[in-house]
């Protein structure tokens, strides 16, 4: 779709129009979409659709009063009527009085790199649907497999902001993403289904190596492992496993929101070591083609690189603009929105837990339970840290051999304390489980296992 003003200046006419209404600040966020994706479900190609997404988010201040609005699309009416509604709003609210302002703009913003690729913006439908036949054709190959879900999808995303306080900023980058969700059946078990995903800012993922590990772990769960019992192991957490259970726990208590609230684990022990000194957590929204690179953030304010967490020691808390201002600090650039139609909010852009100095070999010695997938992460408590998920699947090694899946593990325990205390071994190779997320497998000592069959 063809828009007859350019979202940057479309943007900075919602800002002024917000002005007139009678806002003392104003700010307009668009985002425009477009690309294809196909979908994969019960071994068939389902869906071939083009996506073409635009819409404009306007958030204004009268006074401490705020509201917000937004439009679907780009048409200057419908930007006209979010401006008038987001001005009502905020006449109507109660005061904010934490309310201190929208964000300056910075005084520069980096150059990442590996954001944009022609090849990925000039993608042809017909293209993006021949590689998801062969995904599809690649993982039947193998006997027994079935092919649950997953899909192929190419992205152009252009983002423009602007505000009463200066800021102005366009951006533009691609993504291309492919993923699978396979299980095996045999005469003997059906296993659990697995899922692979690859991502990239700049070329199509390597699909053969999507399929490759998928079918690899669902072969691991050809066997049944006898004799299991329900006790204390030592048990290595995938990459994806282990930010499952740190997202809702560590990662939650190192926003800046929930620091402020009085809700956070580690508020009042920032300089402390609350973690293992193997740990070492970053945000990076610089990355060179991360996932979630950009040059500024949901507000405008530009993006960084940050240490979170430095072998054990809490170095810091991510903060937007408005939660950065309440707890008398500045925003780190970690304003984040779902889309044009939400509010920012502080969350995290690539996150990375870097690696230590095991070999693979060193986390499979003696008996020990992988975990390759879990079920139930989202009940994870976030004040306590406790958390009881579902290993599907789990596999038991012993001295680096399989011996087979372990049909309803049950792992247990509490995440602040076991990210701790419990960390024997961090492996030396990063993973990307999923977009944005770079992190290596984890041995952890003396968990909780309990069989339920």
């Amino acid at each position: 779709m063809v828009y007859r003003i350019a979202p940057i200046e479309l943007a900075v006419l919602a800002v002024r129009w917000a002005i007139r209404e009678g806002a003392t600040e104003a700010e307009a966020y668009v985002t425009l979409e477009r690309g294809y994706k196909v979908s994969l479900r019960a071994n068939k190609i389902s869906s071939l659709e083009a996506v073409d997404d635009a819409g404009i988010g306007v958030r204004v201040a009268v006074g401490r009063r705020l509201g917000f609005s937004y439009a679907t699309g780009l048409d200057e009416n419908r930007v006209r009527e979010a401006v008038r509604e987001a001005v009502k709003q905020a006449k109507a609210s109660p005061e904010d009085r934490f309310w201190s302002g929208l964000p300056d703009p910075s005084i520069s913003y980096p150059e990442p790199g590996n954001m944009f690729s022609n090849v990925l913006a000039y993608t042809e439908p017909e293209t993006v649907l021949e590689n998801a036949k062969y995904m599809l054709s690649k993982a039947l190959e193998q006997e027994g497999v079935q092919v649950v879900g997953g899909g192929i999808g190419v992205y152009t995303i252009e983002r423009a902001i602007t505000n009463s306080n200066g800021v102005y900023r366009i951006d533009s980058g691609t993504i291309a993403y492919a993923g699978i969700d396979i299980l095996m059946k045999s005469e003997k078990v059906t296993t659990p289904a697995i899922y692979e995903i690859d991502s990239s800012r700049v070329t199509f993922p390597s699909i053969d190596g999507v399929v490759e590990r998928a079918l690899e772990k669902v072969k691991l769960c050809a066997n049944i492992a006898k004799g299991v019992e329900t006790g204390k192991y030592s048990v290595v957490l995938e990459p994806g496993v282990f930010y499952e259970l740190l997202a809702p726990t560590v990662l939650y208590s190192l926003r800046g929101d929930i620091l402020v609230q009085g809700r956070s684990y580690y508020a009042g022990k920032e300089g402390e070591q609350a973690l293992s000194e193997k740990i070492t957590i970053v945000d990076d929204g610089t990355l060179k083609g991360g996932d979630n690179t950009w040059r500024f953030d949901g507000e405008g304010v530009a993006t960084s690189r940050k240490h979170l967490v430095e072998k054990g020691v809490v170095k810091g808390f991510i903060f937007d603009n408005y939660w950065g201002r309440r707890a008398g600090r500045e925003s780190t650039g970690n304003a984040v929105r779902a889309g044009y139609a939400s509010k920012p909010a502080p969350g995290y852009t690539n996150v990375i837990i870097e690696p230590g100095d095991a070999m693979p070999d060193e986390l499979l010695e003696g008996k020990v339970l992988v975990v390759y997938q879990v079920q139930g992460a989202h009940t994870t408590n976030p004040d306590t840290g406790e958390y009881s998920v579902l290993a599907n699947p789990a596999i038991l090694y012993e001295n680096g051999e399989p011996k087979g899946w372990v049909p309803g593990a049950v792992i247990s325990g509490n995440m602040y304390s076991e990210v701790k205390n419990n960390i024997e071994l961090v492996a030396k190779t990063l993973r990307k489980p999923f977009p944005g997320i770079y992190a290596p497998q984890i041995r952890l000592s003396n968990i909780t296992v309990a069989i339920k069959s």
